[in-house]
Formats: C-alpha cells, sequence, structure tokens
C-alpha cells in the first residue's frame, strides 16, 4: 500500500533542522541558488547554513507558515504511528499578504518574535561577511535577485497566499509530496476568494501549471541570461 502523507504546521526551531537538509538537497542545482550562492555545490555544508537562515527567517516572520509533509508507511498501523511518526521528505513556506482584516488575521506577531529576527539579521551579516560560509555567497548578486524578487511580488495583487519556497528531497519527488504541499496555500486562497502567486523555478512550472497556474510576467537574472517564471492561479471566486 502507499505510503500515508500528512502535513503539518513547524511550530518550534527543532524542527527546522532536517528542513534546512532538505532544502540544501532540493535546491542543489537550482539556477537562480547557484547564481547568488555559487559556493554552494564545493562547500555543501555552507549550503545548508544558508537554508537553516533562510528557514530561521521564515520562521519568525510574520504571516508566514512553514508546512512540513511527513510520510509514514500504511502496515505500521494506528500503533505504529507512536512507535515510527514518519520521516520528513519535503516543506512549504506560504504567506499571507495584504492589509485588510483577513490578512491581518493571519499575520499575528509579537514583539518577542520582532526582538529575535533583529538579532537574527545581526548573526547572519556576522555569518555571510566574516566567517567561513562568506566564501560561498556573492552578496552583489543576492541583493540584485532579492530586488527583482520583491519587483515581481509586487507586481501581484496585495491580497494573496504567496508561495514562498516548496522543497522536496529528491528521493521523494514525484510522489505526490509537492503537489499536496501547494494544495494547502490553494485551498487557503479558495476559502477566502484571492488568488495564490508565486514565483517559479522550471523544475517546478509542470506542477504549477497542472494546478491553474498561469503566467504572468518574468523574473530576469544574471544579465537577463536566465529567468523565474511569476505566476498566479485565481479562484473560481474572482
Amino acid at each position: 500500500m502507499a505510503p500515508i502523507l500528512t502535513l503539518h504546521r513547524v511550530t518550534t526551531l527543532e524542527e527546522l533542522k532536517s528542513l534546512s537538509y532538505i532544502g540544501a538537497d532540493a535546491f542543489r542545482d537550482d539556477a537562480g541558488m547557484s547564481w547568488f550562492f555559487p559556493g554552494g555545490r564545493d562547500h555543501p555544508e555552507d549550503f545548508v547554513v544558508a537554508w537553516k537562515y533562510l528557514l530561521l527567517q521564515d520562521f519568525l516572520d510574520s504571516g508566514k507558515f512553514i508546512l512540513a509533509a511527513k510520510v509514514r508507511d500504511t502496515d505500521e498501523g494506528a500503533e505504529g504511528a507512536d512507535r515510527h511518526p514518519g520521516r520528513i521528505v519535503g516543506f512549504a513556506v506560504w504567506e499571507r499578504t495584504g492589509v485588510c482584516d483577513a490578512a491581518k488575521s493571519w499575520q499575528g506577531s509579537s514583539f518577542s518574535k520582532k526582538l529575535k529576527r533583529i538579532f537574527l539579521d545581526v548573526k547572519i551579516a556576522y555569518t555571510f561577511f566574516l566567517d567561513t560560509p562568506r566564501r560561498s555567497i556573492s552578496w552583489s548578486n543576492l541583493k540584485y535577485f532579492g530586488r527583482e524578487l520583491d519587483a515581481a511580488k509586487a507586481s501581484q495583487p496585495a491580497e494573496t497566499w504567496y508561495l514562498s519556497v516548496l522543497a522536496v528531497r529528491t528521493t521523494a519527488q514525484g510522489q505526490g509530496v509537492g503537489k499536496k504541499l501547494l494544495q494547502w496555500g490553494i485551498d487557503r486562497s479558495e476559502e477566502e476568494g484571492i488568488p495564490s502567486t508565486l514565483v517559479a523555478t522550471d523544475a517546478g512550472i509542470p506542477l504549477y501549471g497542472s494546478r491553474g497556474f498561469k503566467r504572468t510576467g518574468w523574473l530576469f537574472f544574471d544579465d537577463g541570461k536566465q529567468k523565474q517564471t511569476i505566476m498566479r492561479r485565481d479562484t473560481h471566486y474572482t
């Protein structure tokens, strides 16, 4: 029988550690990340550190939700779920953007998280300017890509569910994990009657297209030689 696939929201820092390895594995050949983190292939340990901090930022940012996908063999049964809780094979980061009351209800934040976010930014600056992982990053390329990504998000409707990251372990790809993680945000957008949006790598376009996402523009980088696809899925309410 097929393994049982479930989703849950990541609410502890302990769980982020395994996700950083999944992110590094899933994106090791990604053109965008290879452009602004060119040393990641030669120094995979630096790439894991980069994903650790990316996920910590998402964990502390208001309005963002990290979902983990876990698989468990069906022959373990209900009792087996306690002994063998399963293994995490993928994750997604969804963000509720906007300023309406519905958006604010998803964006609850706290002073403690804001303070932790400030300290995290200081730690990131130290790590990638002064510590060993600085050998792997191109700050100029990263800043350029960040500006283009901000512009891509700004080109979409203000009120959306935005897919910031979708990562599936390479050994688990093609098994419906990405589809289930994607569907979570689609369901939220359908409930609210607002679009869901994303910026797709070439690898993700077939999945997104199959779920109703349409191209609305391009995100160019590397002096225009490479690009990613800006996509939107309108709900049947809009």
